[in-house]
């Protein structure tokens, strides 16, 4: 009987801690609107399995019409929070611009790549460059994006020094942010 009383408050306490010190705001809001919630992911066990469902949905090719739009909706309009730490916003969204690979695949942004100005600046002769740069355009388009889209009041500095540091070859992407 007390074996049972203390795997009880156990499994409480194990997702307490799950909740408050692994989950983000994101993953809690997905949580929340599971039915479930306070039945079966009681169970710290259940709990965990439902989140690496949600983490490995895009791998698994279960995507329907609602998951296509809202992993687009989510990865063009994420911002980085007033308070939010860089680090955390650069890991979200790192995790969101993969779920958009997965559906995607890598063609699209190949596709892309023809169509930017700087790969109409390469030479025609020279397709090893060009072969470089469709390779190179998802890290390319995934650092314009998380520039554009973090708090930029608070990493203006960074963001200059990255763009006079990196930035002089390719520059008709990234320009410099608008405080």
């Amino acid at each position: 009987m007390r074996r049972s009383a203390y795997f009880d408050t156990n499994k409480r306490t194990v997702k307490s801690n799950i909740m408050l010190k692994f989950v983000t705001k994101a993953m809690d809001i997905k949580l929340s609107g599971e039915a479930d919630l306070t039945t079966t992911l009681e169970d710290p066990i259940k709990l965990l399995k439902r989140i690496e469902r949600f983490m490995k949905k895009s791998a698994d090719a279960e995507f329907d019409f609602l998951d296509f739009w809202e992993a687009n909706k989510k990865f063009f309009a994420m911002k980085q929070g007033t308070t939010e730490n860089l680090t955390h916003f650069k890991e979200q969204f790192l995790r969101q611009a993969e779920v958009l690979q997965d559906l995607y695949g890598l063609a699209w942004f190949r596709n892309f790549a023809v169509k930017t100005k700087a790969y109409a600046a390469i030479a025609s002769t020279n397709t090893a460059a060009q072969d470089s740069f469709k390779d190179d355009i998802f890290e390319a388009v995934l650092a314009t994006g998380f520039l554009c889209n973090c708090n930029q009041t608070r990493t203006a500095p960074l963001m200059l020094d990255l763009q006079r540091n990196y930035c002089y070859i390719w520059d008709v992407a990234i320009k410099p942010p608008i405080l």
